[in-house]
């Protein structure tokens, strides 16, 4: 035993081999959290919309679910829903238009149809990813770390 560190086991504590295996684990969760998240931000980021020229062919009232700082409540909102030049359909929600207008909507390249091209991925979403990546590597080097110790002769 060293001056100063104790190196045997001590009741209470879980053992080494299990604080090891979770944060393993753990670094697993967080790596594959740090890729989905950079995928979808930057799928976000290099997304491209064309705007089109639709038709409004239906206009129907959907119960929406609608969060606010009181909590969430379900409100009953107006759908859309706009025929594309090349004959899909979307729905849209929106308060003015009406049946038979005609409105300019923006398609992305995965098909999706929106009223106003949304916003890039901003320095937040950007800064979680980089947040998620670094917990994932505070994590697997914690477990290494552990790992290594409980080798024999270390």
């Amino acid at each position: 035993m060293t001056a100063g560190r104790r190196t045997g086991d001590r009741e209470g504590y879980p053992p080494p081999a299990l604080t090891v295996v979770v944060l393993a684990l753990g670094a697993v969760v967080f790596a594959v959290l740090a890729v989905v998240a950079i995928g979808e931000t930057t799928a976000r980021a290099f997304a491209s919309y064309a705007a089109v020229e639709a038709t409004v062919v239906d206009a129907h009232d959907e119960a929406r679910v609608v969060a606010d700082r009181r909590g969430s409540s379900t409100e009953m909102v107006r759908v859309v829903r706009v025929e594309l030049p090349d004959g899909t359909r979307a729905d849209l929600r929106n308060e003015d238009l009406e049946v038979g207008a005609t409105a300019e909507v923006y398609v992305s390249d995965s098909g999706a149809v929106f009223e106003a091209p949304p916003a890039r991925p901003g320095l937040l979403e950007w800064a979680l990813c980089a947040a998620i990546a670094t917990a994932a590597v505070v994590l697997a080097t914690l477990s290494v770390r552990g790992a290594l110790r409980l080798r024999p002769g270390s």
